[in-house]
């Protein structure tokens, strides 16, 4: 017992290290493609560490924090797919938390669209 105890206390650890590092990256991935790709990749670890603690919230806003990275390297199609059913599991599991972070990032994707539609102009 004790030593799932410190391993949950682990995985919690290394998922907020995880969280701080994916948000610079992401951060960044706006102006730089090579951030929003490693921001990505973090985001799939933050993913495998989710299903190890066996948090279905955790696993979709993980989920979410892919599809920002999908926005942010132009891959617009499959990160409204994704956003579309992480909004639909979050109504369905009444997450008000995970609901505004769809929405967010909904936002995101509406206004790069609409910016690249204005550049190819």
């Amino acid at each position: 017992m004790t030593r799932l105890v410190i391993q949950k206390h682990d995985l919690d650890v290394a998922m907020s290290w995880l969280s701080t590092l994916g948000g610079a990256f992401s951060a960044l991935g706006d102006e730089f493609n090579h951030c929003a790709k490693v921001a990505g990749k973090i985001s799939l670890a933050q993913f495998k560490l989710s299903l190890q603690l066996g948090d279905p919230q955790l696993v979709a806003r993980c989920n979410l924090y892919a599809a920002l990275s999908l926005i942010q390297q132009g891959y617009y199609k499959r990160s409204k797919q994704m956003i579309q059913k992480l909004f639909k599991f979050a109504l369905e599991s009444k997450d008000i938390r995970l609901q505004k972070m769809c929405q967010g990032v909904w936002a995101k994707l509406k206004y790069c669209y609409l910016q690249r539609k204005k550049s190819i102009r």
